[in-house]
Formats: structure tokens, C-alpha cells, sequence
């Protein structure tokens, strides 16, 4: 490091020294020239895998150089006299520049410190001559500069008024100018912004992490990390040196572990993952050519592979590299989170605190500790180890210390914790296969409501991965899906976390769940699936399908446990099937009897099905809290009642198959006013399939038929337009969606025309009932949201769709395209792909979902006018759309479609449905070009 610096300061001396004659324009030339060598030189070295931290120095000594010989330059400027007459000034670097920390584009803030040069708000001349030799040039140069310009008073003022400026200036280095000045200030700023501020700033900063950390998604593992500011980034790492220069006057983890508030291993682990995240920034800060600190997925390839991550497979590589930077993140954020608390940084419990206050009270005794149970102390809402020895001399006291923890509701104390962590190798065979361990992790899972942080303490300390080495293969595991924002490990504890959510739960959604959850009769078996559910992620398995991969590592799990035959069958149902019921209440038509039939079939018993829809509930929320809405969860209710429905023997569901039509006729009748002829019920009964009758209650088959009476009132009324719909709207703010219902003439491509229209207006589809009379008369429904808020659409969204509908369907001058790019501009999601990376469309037929219907399933990049030129596709090819369900998640479309052909029937000839995929193909791709 030593002889790159020199080099930096030879290389200044050489490029930098002026002669009394050297023109301006000469000067500012030798400065970028300067600039520009220099910086090729450490990108060259970074690139070459240079340490991260000496790149950063480096980059200061840069900045170091360069300011020296502007102040040199700027007081040579003046006359003789003035330079002898010089009054103490200097040239102080603050914040990250003071630290010696600089990546390519981090900002350079410094500071003018003077003595009485600012006479009412105007520098005098020494001090403005200064400062205008320093900044015209850097500005010229287009270095991105934060300065300003104070005495010793301002200083204290701004620190103890603000705690990012006191940070900075606790952190400032001397660049030039008066040694003596630069001393005075930093005494006082210590003296009068440090001494008496302890607490204060600590409590500020604590706070500070806490809204960081919270907006940052509280994870170490997230999908597209913030290398800076999120947890386990940079700043988690300054913030700890930060709080402990308040508190203990030390500037260095070396200081801290020779005053053993940090192990030789912490600390070891805290530089190299500090010295990897300066690296992986300053590739993104060349890389991005800007400041950049969020890891965005598009950006992972390149950062990897000029990391010296070089494997062929961009996902490999991607792995690689993101298990190792989880890894550091995962291990700066534990550690400091654990530091934070053994040197008391962090405030114990209101309790504990008050109890150690009393002692430091004249007068005040010392507290007598409680005596030791099983080896551990329990005081202030922590348990603590009565001695180093507990572990080896029972090594089942690893297990016990959870139930304890769990049982009393008490927290590690940070020495047990290391010292759990430090003895892990006693997790053997022994170990493993020992019958009171077993029992002991059982009893942790069956106590509901009170798991998931158990657990993740367990992790936290690398002990749960041992126990569960099927788990343990998870930790910092990338996950490729679109929608996953945590590493594998992390989303599995979040999923537990979520769980226990719904016990004793006040707020929706998870108060809807409580009842099932309550009635379980081993709840332990959901906790394993949920702990196990994804762990087949972690082996080679085929595209989609790790669930199946999972169930086996889930069987040879329960061996190890040593579970009875029938929690173990459940155990490997529940992880083989963990996305049964959500792709089925997403992706297909709930009011097909045949879907409800199979669905209950597979299931099996209403036990399984309410441990499944717990999972399933579990699992979403876990996934991203972002995607969860109200019309997914009415999807997973309605799903759940109608399987549990068929479960126990009820005949609700099959209601339609087993009654008369005309029993149900009469109770529409009933219903209706004397508006409603009887021929329009007549005619409504004989013009539809029975399906309609299945799904439907009669106060909704008397909604359509007031429909069809208006639409056949207008046509009476409006002869001249005989093809205006009717629209009715309904919102239902408890599901976050709004029920649209259309009643048209059927044409050609009238689906798409509809789904165009609601893009126009910025509404999303979420779900379609499509239904024609024999008549000719279109019955379509489509539940909707707002594509900005998710919530039911609002008035101007409605009315809106209702302008551009009407003339829409009756062939008035509309460029659809133009008012859906309008939208799209502000509305659509963009797939957050890998550089280079597209989410590749795939296309699936089933034609076992449905007694009487080919389902078909696009996965696909959403885009613009995607739904508008599938269901167009559709129209072309004579095939007729009965049901659809549209679903967006961060950017990528995955809709499922019910279809017949022309004469009502399922398309099963090959050669059709090779047609099919191919135009649908042909159409997707060539989109972005269409529109």
C-alpha cells in the first residue's frame, strides 16, 4: 500500500509542480491529465483484485495530492507580504474523504477552517483568495464537491445541532494548512460535541439504523442489496465505529479486541467483509460510471464476473458471487448487531437497567444473582451461561438453551451467544441421532405462535443448519425467481415469522387464518414443513421442480426425527405440494367443478387442506410482502371453502348438478320485481351452459338478467347504436378490487377490446368470468384494480373505461394503442432482469384441469399490450375464451386461459395446439414492435 501511495505522491510532484509562468488553461490541463492517469491506474489494480480498501485509500491520496497543490498553488498567488502576514487556515477532509475512503464517484466534502476570516458573512481576502484557487479549478475539472467554511464556533454549532455533520467531523483528517488549528479543533470538537453527548448521539444513531435498516427490508439477504446503506452494509460497519469513538475514545477494531470487546475471530471476519463490500462498490461506482450502491440484478453478471467470478454460466457466477457477499453482509450484520449489545451500546431492558443504575447509587449493593438452572442464569430478560464449561459438559444444553429461551421468552445474552457459535463442533453424530435433543427441537416447533424467532436465533448462532443440515444448505442461497426478495435461508424464517403472525392476530389478513391455525392438533408438523419447504433448492433438480426434490430431503429429515408414519406422509405432502394451492387458486377457474374435484382428490382430508392453506398463506407472505393482495387472498379463501366443501360431504358447491333448474328459476323469480317479464328468465335459463347455474346465487343470476333488461332497454332506446355496452361496477374494498360487469353483443375479438380498454384507463385485471348466451348476448365479468394504488378503481378510472369502451365497441375513432402507451409510461412494471437476461415465454396446454376446456398457461415478460395481443391471437384463431385469470408479479405475466375451439370443444389435436404456440409465440415476440 505503502509504494502505491508514493507513487501517487511522485506522480503529483512530477505533473503538479508550476513554474511562476505556467498559464491557467496549462495548469488545469496538467490537473486532468493527473486526474485521469491516476484513476486508470487504480481501476487497473482493482480490476486485478486489488484489496478494497487500499483502492479507496488510494482514491483520497488522489484527491489528497491534488488538493495539496491547489493550496499551495492559490497562497503562491499572493504577494510576499501576504504570505508572511498568512493567518491559520486549514484544509480539513470530512466524512468519507476524512476517513481515507473514497470510491470512484463518492462525494469529496471538505472544509475551509479559519480563525475571524468571515466578517459579516464575507471572507476577508486571505480566506477568499484561498477558496476560490481550490474550488474554481475542481469545479472546472467536474469533481463533485461538498464544501464549506467554518470557524471553531460554527463547528460546534452545526455538530451539536445535527448528527451527520458531527459524524463528519469526528472522522476529519488535516489535507494542508495549520497543524495547530486543525489540533485546536480537534480538541474542542471532542471537548464540547462528544464529551456530555454519549448517550444522545448513541440513541440518535440506534435510531438512525433502526429506520435504515427497516427501509432496507431488515435482511442481510436481500435480492438487490444496498451494499451501503442496507444491513450488513458498509455503514453498519462505520456506525459501530462510530457509536464506540462516543463511548470508549477507540478509533479501530484492532483497539476494541485489545480492550476484548471483540474476539480476534470477529474481528478478522469484520475487516474481510468490510475490505469485499468496498470492492463490490467500487466495481458498481466503474462499472455503472456513477455512484451506485444499490446491487441491482441487472448489474450482477458484469460486477461478478470483474470481481474474478468467471464462470460461463451467468447464473453460476451470480450464485457464487452473491453467496459470498450474503455471506459478509450476513456476518457484519450479526456481529455488530451482537457488539451493539455486549458493550451496552443498546439499552437493556427498562428493568435491567434500573437494577444496574442501584448499584452505581451511593450506598447501593451489589444484587445477588439468582442461582443457576440446568447451567444458565436468567436475569434482566436475558439468559446467560454460569460458566464457559456448560456446553462440553452437556452438549444437550444446545438444544435446551432454545426452550428455555422460548419458554421464559428471553433473549441470548451476547457472550452466550458467542459462545454457542464458538462450540457448534459439538453438533456430532452423537449429537444428531441423541433422543433427547430430538424431543426437545419437537417441543420448540409445537409451541405455536412462538417459533420463528426461536428458530432464527438458532440460525443466527449456525446451530439450526447443523441440527437441519437440509436447511443448512440454504443459507445465503441465491434465489433466481422473480419473485423471491430474500436468499433461501432468510425467506424460510420469514415464512415462520409470518406464521406465528397469525397467532393471537388482530390485523388482516392474518386474523382471517387464526381459527384454522388454532385448531391444529400438531402444529409442529406445519413449522417442519414450513422450515423444510424449500430445502430440495439447494440440489440439482429440473426448472420447477424442487418442491418434488424437497419431499425426498423431507423423508430422510423425519427418519432423522424419528417421526410416526402418519406426521411423515403429512410432512412429505405438505413440502411436495408447498405450490399446489397457490398456482391453482391463481392460475385456474375456480367456479369448474372439475378443478374443485381434483384439487380435493389430491388434498385428501380437510386436516391437510387447512395445513396446506396455512403454508400457502405462510409461504406468499414470506416471498414478498409487496405481491400479497386482497383478491389473491379471497382466491385462496373461496379455494379452501369449496375443496372443504367436497372434504366433508357438503353439497353446497355441487348445489346447481343437484337440483332443478327450475327450483332455482323460482327463487330468482322471487327475488325479482315485476319489471322482469317472465320470458327475459325463460330466455335467460335456456341460453346458457350449465356451468353458469353451478356457480352461481340467485341474487346473482338476478343481477345479469337486470343487466340483459337494461342492455335490451337501450337497444329499444338507442336504435341507432345498437352495439354501446352496459356497465355496471361494484367495489369491494375488503378484497382491494372492483367487479365489473359487461353486457354486449358478442363479436370478434371483444375480450381484447375490453382488456385494452381497462389498460387505457390504468386498471389491471386480475381475474375474468366470461360467459355467452346462445342469443348472442356477452354476460363478461372482470375484477379489477387501480395499477397505481391496488385498490378498487376509483371514479375517474371508471368513468374513463366507460368513455373508451363505448367508443371502442361501436367503431368510433380510437388509437387504443396511444391511450394504453400513456398509461404504460407511468403504470407498468418492468421484470427485473439480469444484464442480457430475458424471461423467456413459455407456453403450456393441460387439458386435464377441465371436464369440457383446453386450460393454457403463459409465463412471460409483461409488457405493453401483452393481454390486448394475446387475447387478439386468441380471436384470430377462432378460439373462444369461457375463463382467465391475469396475473402480474414485479414485472413478469403469468395468465392462465380457459379455451374452445368453435364448436365448443377442447382443442386436443397436436397439430392444433402446435398452431396455437407458435402464432401465440410469433405474437408475444414480436410486441414490443407492434405497439
Amino acid at each position: 500500500m505503502q509504494d502505491l501511495l508514493n507513487k501517487i505522491e511522485a506522480a503529483a510532484e512530477a505533473r503538479l509542480t508550476f513554474s511562476s509562468t505556467t498559464a491557467p488553461a496549462e495548469k488545469l490541463a496538467r490537473y486532468k491529465t493527473f486526474l485521469k492517469v491516476e484513476s486508470h491506474r487504480l481501476k487497473l489494480l482493482h480490476r486485478g483484485g486489488a484489496d478494497g480498501r487500499e483502492i479507496c485509500q488510494a482514491r483520497a491520496a488522489i484527491l489528497d495530492a491534488l488538493l495539496r497543490h491547489l493550496w499551495v498553488t492559490a497562497k503562491s498567488n499572493l504577494s510576499a507580504e501576504a504570505q508572511q502576514e498568512f493567518p491559520p487556515l486549514a484544509l480539513v477532509a470530512i466524512g468519507g474523504f476524512g476517513r481515507a475512503e473514497l470510491n470512484p464517484h463518492s462525494d469529496i466534502d471538505f472544509m475551509f477552517l479559519h480563525t475571524g476570516q468571515v466578517v459579516a458573512g464575507k471572507p476577508l481576502p486571505y480566506l477568499a483568495k484561498l477558496t476560490d484557487g481550490i474550488l474554481y479549478p475542481l469545479w472546472d475539472l467536474g469533481l463533485k464537491i461538498g464544501y464549506s467554511v467554518r470557524d471553531l464556533d460554527d463547528c460546534v454549532k452545526v455538530a451539536n445541532t445535527d448528527m451527520q455533520s458531527k459524524t463528519s467531523l469526528i472522522e476529519s483528517r488535516l489535507i494542508a494548512g495549520d497543524e495547530k488549528l486543525f489540533a485546536k479543533f480537534q480538541k474542542t470538537v471532542v471537548g464540547k460535541c462528544v464529551l456530555g453527548y454519549e448517550e444522545k448521539y448513541i440513541a440518535a444513531r440506534l435510531e438512525d439504523q433502526a429506520t435504515r435498516r427497516s427501509k432496507h427490508g431488515n435482511s442481510a439477504c436481500m435480492q438487490e442489496p444496498n451494499i451501503k446503506n442496507g444491513c450488513g452494509g458498509l455503514r453498519d460497519f462505520q456506525n459501530l465505529l462510530w457509536m464506540t469513538f462516543f463511548k470508549y475514545r477507540t478509533r479501530s477494531l484492532r483497539e476494541l479486541q485489545d480492550r476484548e470487546f471483540v474476539s480476534e475471530s470477529e474481528r478478522k471476519q469484520l475487516e474481510a467483509a468490510y475490505e469485499f463490500l468496498l470492492r463490490v462498490r467500487t466495481e458498481l461506482h466503474y462499472h455503472t460510471n456513477r455512484p451506485q450502491d444499490v446491487l441491482g440484478k441487472n448489474l450482477q453478471p458484469a460486477v461478478a464476473l470483474n470481481l474474478g467470478y468467471e464462470d460461463r454460466s451467468p447464473s453460476q457466477r451470480i450464485e457464487k458471487f452473491m453467496r459470498d457477499l450474503y455471506v459478509h453482509m450476513r456476518n457484519v450484520y450479526l456481529i455488530t448487531r451482537t457488539l451493539e449489545q455486549r458493550m451496552a451500546l443498546v439499552s437493556p431492558a427498562q428493568t435491567g437497567r434500573i437494577a444496574r443504575l442501584r448499584r452505581l447509587l451511593p450506598g447501593g449493593r451489589p444484587r445477588k444473582m439468582p442461582e443457576p438452572v440446568d447451567g444458565f442464569i436468567f436475569v434482566d430478560d436475558e439468559i446467560r451461561a454460569a460458566s464457559n464449561r456448560i456446553f462440553r459438559d452437556s452438549p444437550r444444553r444446545l438444544m435446551r438453551v432454545f426452550l428455555h429461551a422460548q419458554q421464559r421468552r428471553l433473549t441470548l445474552n451476547p457472550d452466550l451467544a458467542q459462545l454457542i457459535r464458538n462450540q457448534t463442533s459439538l453438533i456430532n453424530r452423537e449429537f444428531l441421532n441423541d433422543e433427547h435433543v430430538r424431543e426437545t427441537f419437537l417441543t420448540i416447533l409445537d409451541r405455536r405462535g412462538e417459533v420463528g424467532h426461536i428458530l432464527r436465533a438458532m440460525h443466527e448462532v449456525n446451530l439450526l443448519g447443523k441440527y437441519i443440515p437440509e436447511f443448512g444448505k440454504l443459507t445465503c442461497l441465491v434465489q433466481h425467481e422473480f419473485y423471491h426478495q430474500y436468499s433461501a435461508d432468510e425467506h424460510t424464517l420469514v415464512c415462520l415469522e409470518q406464521l406465528d403472525r397469525i397467532w393471537e392476530a388482530k390485523e388482516e389478513p392474518f386474523k382471517n387464518y387464526a381459527p384454522i391455525f388454532l385448531g391444529l392438533e400438531r402444529p409442529g408438523i406445519l413449522y417442519l414443513a414450513l422450515l423444510l419447504h424449500d430445502v430440495g433448492k439447494a440440489g440439482e433438480h429440473e426448472r420447477g421442480q424442487h418442491a418434488a426434490a424437497g419431499a425426498s430431503l423431507a423423508l430422510r429429515a423425519a427418519k432423522r426425527l424419528q417421526l410416526e408414519s402418519g406426521a411423515t406422509a403429512t410432512l412429505e405432502f405438505l413440502v411436495e405440494n408447498h405450490l399446489l394451492m397457490a398456482n391453482i387458486s391463481q392460475r385456474r377457474d375456480l367456479d369448474d367443478p372439475s378443478v374443485i374435484r381434483n384439487f380435493a382428490r389430491q388434498v385428501g382430508t380437510p386436516e391437510k387442506l387447512n395445513l396446506l392453506t396455512l403454508l400457502t398463506f405462510a409461504d406468499s407472505q414470506g416471498t414478498s410482502d409487496k405481491l400479497w393482495n386482497g383478491f389473491k387472498d379471497s382466491l385462496l379463501w373461496q379455494l379452501h371453502a369449496r375443496a372443504m366443501t367436497l372434504l366433508t360431504g357438503g353439497t353446497e358447491f355441487r348445489r346447481a348438478g343437484e337440483e332443478q333448474q327450475e327450483s332455482l328459476r323460482q327463487e330468482v323469480r322471487q327475488l325479482a320485481d315485476d319489471r322482469l317479464a317472465e320470458s327475459e328468465l325463460d330466455a335467460h335459463f335456456s341460453a346458457l351452459p350449465a356451468r353458469y347455474f353451478q356457480i352461481h346465487l340467485p341474487k346473482e343470476i338476478l343481477d345479469d338478467v337486470s343487466l340483459v333488461h337494461r342492455f335490451f332497454l337501450q337497444q329499444a332506446a338507442e336504435d341507432e347504436r345498437p352495439l354501446v355496452p352496459v356497465v355496471g361496477w361494484q367495489n369491494d374494498p375488503d378484497r382491494g378490487y372492483s367487479l365489473v360487469k359487461i353486457c354486449t353483443w358478442d363479436r370478434a375479438g371483444l375480450f381484447g377490446n375490453i382488456a385494452g380498454c381497462f389498460s387505457a384507463a390504468g386498471l389491471n385485471i386480475l381475474g375474468a368470468q366470461i360467459f355467452t348466451r346462445s342469443d348472442g348476448i356477452v354476460i363478461d365479468k372482470f375484477f379489477v384494480n387501480d395499477a397505481r394504488t391496488g385498490t378498487p378503481a376509483a371514479r375517474e378510472a371508471r368513468e374513463k373505461f366507460d368513455e373508451v369502451i363505448g367508443r371502442v365497441l361501436t367503431g368510433g375513432s380510437v388509437d387504443l394503442h396511444a391511450l394504453i402507451v400513456r398509461q404504460a409510461a407511468a403504470l407498468r412494471p418492468t421484470y427485473s432482469a439480469y444484464f442480457g437476461e430475458r424471461l423467456g415465454t413459455q407456453i403450456r396446454f393441460d387439458n386435464d384441469a377441465s371436464d369440457d376446456r383446453t386450460l393454457i398457461e403463459i409465463e412471460t415478460e409483461d409488457r405493453l399490450g401483452l393481454l390486448y395481443i394475446i387475447s387478439q391471437t386468441f380471436a384470430e384463431l377462432r378460439l373462444d375464451i369461457s375463463a382467465a385469470r391475469i396475473v402480474t408479479e414485479r414485472g413478469a405475466a403469468i395468465d392462465s386461459f380457459y379455451l374452445s375451439d368453435v364448436l365448443g370443444k377442447k382443442i386436443t389435436v397436436p397439430e392444433q395446439l402446435e398452431q396455437i404456440a407458435h402464432r401465440l409465440h410469433t405474437a408475444i415476440g414480436g410486441l414490443e414492435t407492434v405497439v
